[in-house]
């Protein structure tokens, strides 16, 4: 059957962050990472901003409501003081974008600080940068342990971390010879984007959330468990082999690739048992699309992607209307086709 690939091909397109957003976060990493390296004492301290989390492995979903971005502070250890050490990144962003409680920007989160840099009156527009402090660990990195009655404490304070080491990892996956692709495209982390996009319209606010799953995508690829050389196949094999994965996890944790340990923290076993019978109907749907006529195809994979505010992810192919069958017309398709996406230049 048709694999649907330009479709999918302007699918992915259609969950990028690109364009406008895309250079937003441009702008706020390099000004946040700017303002940070002015001040002395952050220097005294090495400081060296990394941007990491889902935008710095190239997997962020549109919209992309936040980066996050590694303060590296490359002359401290953790016999450093979490409290002290907070206090002096928190210093220099409330005293540039102000306390959130005057009227500010900038808000005190557990272990992270979070400067806001929505625009007014824009409500699809929601966008912020959040900071975290980091000192060197052996030859990994820690970041303040979210309890704060712990940083007063010798032990536990610190807690252990290396988000670069699972961005390098997921780009070696990406890119490694053996690992699946469409064309002449690497195909790993478009299809982590894919993943991200099915959990996040079909489990919304219930857990895990999008790294989690992105956790599980890496675990079944870099096992060689997915297969296939076109988006709807590998699409499928990855809903089911996460689903596995996710219902495993109760009695055999989820691995955090970038330090080898259980995922932290973890979840109820009934939150991995509904992730997992979700990501199972989308395998059985995925299943049913590889096997039915294109129009009936695009309206599953449809169903699996969803919307974002762009419009549905997924379009119909030329000739296929809103109920699945060939020949309804132009103004079918153009009433159900999403706005295209701006690409990246």
């Amino acid at each position: 059957m048709d694999p649907l690939r330009h479709q999918f091909s302007q699918a992915l397109t259609n969950i990028e962050v690109n364009g406008i957003k895309r250079q937003k976060a441009i702008n706020a990493h390099t000004e946040i990472q700017e303002l940070l390296a002015q001040d002395m004492l952050l220097r005294s301290w090495g400081i060296n901003t990394r941007l990491i989390g889902s935008y710095g492995r190239q997997t962020a979903i549109y919209p992309g409501k936040d980066v996050d971005v590694f303060a590296r502070l490359e002359n401290l250890t953790t016999s450093a003081n979490p409290e002290e050490i907070y206090a002096g990144v928190w210093a220099v962003l409330v005293a540039q974008y102000g306390h959130v409680e005057q009227g500010g920007r900038a808000t005190p989160q557990a272990r992270s600080i979070k400067i806001d840099f929505s625009e007014p009156g824009k409500a699809n527009d929601n966008f912020a940068v959040d900071v975290v402090p980091a000192v060197i660990y052996g030859i990994r990195w820690a970041i303040p342990a979210k309890d704060r009655a712990l940083w007063a404490s010798d032990h536990a304070r610190w807690i252990a971390t290396d988000p670069e080491r699972f961005g390098q990892l997921s780009t070696d996956l990406n890119t490694a010879t053996w690992s699946p692709a469409v064309g002449d495209q690497n195909a790993y982390k478009p299809v982590v984007k894919l993943m991200r996009q099915a959990r996040e319209v079909h489990l919304g606010d219930r857990k895990p959330g999008g790294l989690y799953v992105e956790f599980a995508t890496y675990d079944t690829w870099s096992r060689g468990l997915v297969s296939g050389d076109e988006w709807g196949d590998l699409l499928t094999s990855t809903l089911r082999q996460v689903a596995d994965r996710l219902g495993q996890a109760p009695y055999q944790p989820l691995v955090d690739p970038g330090l080898g340990t259980s995922v932290d923290p973890p979840l109820d076993p009934s939150q991995w048992q509904y992730a997992s019978e979700t990501f199972k109907r989308l395998a059985d749907l995925g299943e049913e699309a590889l096997n039915s006529t294109r129009c009936s195809a695009a309206l599953k994979w449809r169903k699996i992607l969803g919307k974002n505010d762009r419009g549905q992810v997924f379009p119909l192919p030329p000739g296929c209307g809103s109920a699945g069958v060939a020949g309804a017309g132009l103004a079918g398709v153009a009433a159900s086709t999403p706005k295209e996406a701006e690409g990246f230049g």
